[in-house]
């Protein structure tokens, strides 16, 4: 715990702007997550990076970079931000690469479980990820995609079938806990759909449906997902029937989300500031432009070969039609 200040203190002296990643970032991120002090590197990860402070080694800044995002990702998971905890496992995975990385290959199996989390089902990667990632990561992880196939099926026991298969590697991997409360998950989420089929249900009727133990543990689940807002719902204690309902219409509830509106228009408004003077910089970038004429050159250099392999061709094939006609010609001649 001692050494996280003088890295704060550290990080802040030597970035030129708050947006900027150092080769710190990552010790920062480390050191909280050993000390189990996570209070202190959230604001860093709270920041959108859009540029980073570079060393004399690229090869030290592509991994400083990866472990970054896939402590970062940790960090999040650990206070349940699962949105941005997949958000930062994504950045690892999706990284261009010409090699399969270590950090990426931990960072994808925590990606698949909080998928799971996150959406309810395993999101597959974007498009411009790596092929080297497509190709290799399912075949790899098959006991992960296996736990994610039986999670999509909402069928509680064949998922617990598939975490009991797979025990051994997850907690060798160090997912079993997370992998754990996708089981709790998979029971939200059920309790969820049951609000959109009933509007009354006896509390053994819910046990049955979603596979809990008894009427007593499904009730214990009810009233917690009703204390976190998570569904409305009462319990008449008189004949022990649930009954489901409607969101309220709240007057906070509905400032509050105008407030978070106003706040995501002016992130949006800003993070397109910002990609405007990114482009500008790149625009102008001395670097980027001879880059952008090497290309441009060596386009216009295959365009005329092809065109020059085109015409040759099309010579040829007028030639030999021309010959194919006068031999034609000689054929039919008295």
């Amino acid at each position: 715990i001692r050494g996280i200040l003088p890295l704060i203190a550290f990080i802040r002296k030597i970035q030129n702007s708050p947006d900027e990643l150092t080769p710190i970032h990552c010790d920062l991120a480390k050191l909280c997550l050993a000390a189990k002090c996570l209070k202190p590197v959230v604001p860093f990860l709270d920041v959108d990076i859009t540029s980073l402070l570079s060393s004399l080694d690229p090869f030290v800044d592509t991994e400083r970079f990866l472990l970054y995002f896939y402590y970062g990702g940790m960090v999040y998971a650990a206070i349940k931000k699962w949105e941005l905890a997949l958000f930062y496992f994504e950045v690892v995975t999706t990284t261009p690469c010409h090699v399969l990385s270590r950090i990426m290959i931990e960072a994808y199996k925590k990606y698949i479980l909080i998928s799971l989390l996150v959406r309810g089902k395993y999101v597959p990667l974007p498009s411009y990820t790596s092929h080297l990632v497509n190709n290799n990561f399912k075949a790899m992880f098959k006991s992960y995609h296996d736990f994610a196939n039986a999670y999509a099926k909402n069928d509680a026991p064949k998922v617990l079938e598939s975490l009991n298969k797979n025990r051994e590697t997850m907690i060798e991997d160090s997912n079993y806990g997370l992998a754990k409360q996708c089981i709790q998950s998979l029971t939200r989420r059920n309790i969820l759909r049951l609000t959109k089929t009933f509007l009354t249900l006896s509390p053994a009727d819910m046990a049955d449906r979603v596979h809990l133990a008894n009427a007593n543990e499904a009730e214990l689940r009810l009233l917690r997902m009703i204390e976190e807002k998570d569904i409305f719902a009462t319990i008449n204690q008189q004949d022990g029937m649930i009954s489901f309902h409607d969101t309220p219409q709240d007057l906070g509830t509905s400032v509050s989300m105008l407030k978070d509106l106003e706040d995501n228009m002016a992130k949006c408004i800003n993070l397109d500031e910002r990609m405007q003077l990114m482009n500008h910089s790149l625009a102008v970038d001395k670097s980027f432009i001879r880059k952008v004429r090497a290309y441009m050159s060596t386009c216009t250099a295959c365009f005329r070969m092809a065109i020059a392999l085109l015409s040759h061709f099309h010579e040829n094939l007028m030639c030999k039609r021309k010959n194919f006609l006068d031999n034609e010609e000689s054929l039919w001649r008295p």
